[in-house]
């Protein structure tokens, strides 16, 4: 079942998007729809987990270009995490590592987020 659902985490302006095994057409109405609804509860940051997306076709590879230029002309950040190796070849092969961030595990993103809401305190806190 390729369900896209939406998740908001404990930072507040992110979302997570869990794609299924395939990024085939019914999936990228689910992606869409889960990328609206992110968009309307003020998310700032979406993050598509690809943990258990196993193959990416071209079709699928223009989808993620197409969800990424949206997202960015709404200035909403876009990242991955946990792509297979084939998937991750795919992704390197496009060159898309250059315009998003592809991280291993969520430990990795959420930690570097609050590593970068830390810096915005302290540096909003040097400001005052």
């Amino acid at each position: 079942m390729n369900r896209a659902p939406t998740q908001p985490t404990h930072l507040s302006d992110m979302h997570i998007i869990t794609l299924g095994a395939c990024l085939d057409e019914e999936a990228e109405h689910l992606l869409e729809s889960a990328v609206y609804a992110a968009q309307e509860a003020q998310g700032r940051h979406i993050l598509l987990n690809l943990q258990a997306l196993t193959t990416i076709d071209s079709r699928g590879l223009g989808k993620l270009f197409l969800t990424y230029h949206h997202l960015n002309r709404q200035n909403i950040r876009l990242s991955m995490v946990n792509p297979s190796p084939m998937v991750r070849e795919m992704l390197e092969f496009v060159n898309f590592p250059k315009l998003v961030r592809i991280y291993d595990s969520l430990d990795e993103i959420v930690g570097q987020e609050q590593d970068v809401l830390e810096t915005s305190r302290l540096h909003s806190s040097a400001l005052k």
